[in-house]
């Protein structure tokens, strides 16, 4: 398996990505493709100048696609110029096929190379620009800036906290194998401080606890109100409708779900983190928690997938486990790209 593609038009690649440098420039982002989706081949989609939401109508859920956005950051009044390289990964591309995609993954970055962060979804709410933003003041040291809008949680993997057992099928877990933790708790760096309840903190260790059946915990602000502390909101086993039931569209939420992927009979234990943000939450509230990120996610980090939702179906069952297997398939080709690589 060859790990080169093949660009369609060179010339029109280093064009359209040279117009995203330049400072002379109205040019914004540029937007490729794998033509035909052939792994081995990626081609010019499209340019503009009118910010990321402009290129949403243009991405494949069924293809991998790349972008290279030109944002400005302001620091202290002055702004500075941020490339950010945008890795699409379409919700509907078959597990096998995007292996394949993976494979050349080296061989396409280094065609936008140099850039300031790189963004891997296939979610267009993490490709809003105040979503690219936080993203950058994050990279920065910026983090507790504070914008209009709350973005996703980053979804990184975190390694070195998974086990498996045998089981019989996937979903929310009642009870699987446990692992050890890496970076659990610790204290915030950034951003306002937000005291997170005892409760809270035991729940969430019952989630992670092999001798315990809690397999979910939901926390929310104390009265709706997000100056005032964290507390728990309910935790239970087995069923996510009750979780679904806890988020509510005028408060904010934060929930950790214990999970099984199941792949060739072997489960492994998986840790999904949700930030809730209901549709009616006011926007001075959405901007206040965007300074808590930090202390909440060292009360619920690590996790193997971080989801940002704003609707009940972006944390359905099927959704999640989604999240959770496609999270695993990354991981897998990045793996096999650096073997292919060691292999050349």
């Amino acid at each position: 398996m060859t790990t080169e593609v093949t660009i369609e038009d060179i010339s029109r690649l280093e064009s359209a990505l040279a117009d995203v440098r330049s400072d002379s420039s109205s040019t914004t982002w540029a937007l490729f493709g794998h033509v035909g989706g052939d792994p081995a081949n990626v081609g010019y989609v499209g340019s503009g100048s009118d910010g990321p939401e402009e290129f949403h109508g243009l991405l494949d859920d069924a293809n991998v696609m790349y972008a290279l956005v030109r944002l400005e950051e302001t620091i202290d009044m002055s702004q500075t110029v941020k490339f950010v390289y945008i890795r699409w990964l379409g919700e509907k591309i078959p597990s096998v096929k995007l292996g394949k995609y993976g494979v050349v993954r080296g061989s396409v970055v280094k065609h936008f190379q140099p850039h300031h962060i790189l963004v891997e979804t296939g979610s267009t709410d993490d490709l809003t620009k105040n979503a690219l933003q936080v993203k950058i003041a994050e990279s920065s040291g910026q983090k507790s800036k504070v914008l209009d809008d709350e973005t996703s949680a980053d979804g990184r993997q975190m390694r070195g906290f998974t086990s498996g057992t045998k089981a019989g099928s996937g979903g929310v877990s009642k009870r699987a194998g446990g692992g050890t933790f890496a970076g659990m708790g610790g204290a915030a760096k950034h951003g306002a401080v937000v005291k997170v309840g005892d409760d809270v903190l035991k729940a969430v260790q019952d989630v992670r606890n092999d001798a315990v059946e809690t397999d979910w915990v939901v926390a929310g602000y104390q009265d709706n109100n997000v100056k005032n502390p964290l507390v728990l909101v309910g935790s239970g086993k087995e069923n996510l409708d009750e979780v679904h039931k806890l988020l509510d569209t005028e408060i904010i939420a934060y929930a950790l779900l214990r999970v099984k992927d199941v792949v060739d009979e072997i489960a492994t234990v998986k840790f999904v983190y949700i930030h809730w943000i209901g549709e009616n939450v006011k926007p001075m509230s959405k901007a206040k928690v965007s300074t808590h990120k930090a202390d909440v996610e060292a009360a619920f980090h690590p996790a193997h997938v971080s989801i940002f939702a704003t609707q009940l179906s972006e944390v359905s069952e099927s959704e999640v486990m989604s999240r959770v297997q496609r999270r695993a398939v990354q991981k897998v080709t990045s793996n096999d790209a650096f073997l292919g690589l060691l292999e050349k």
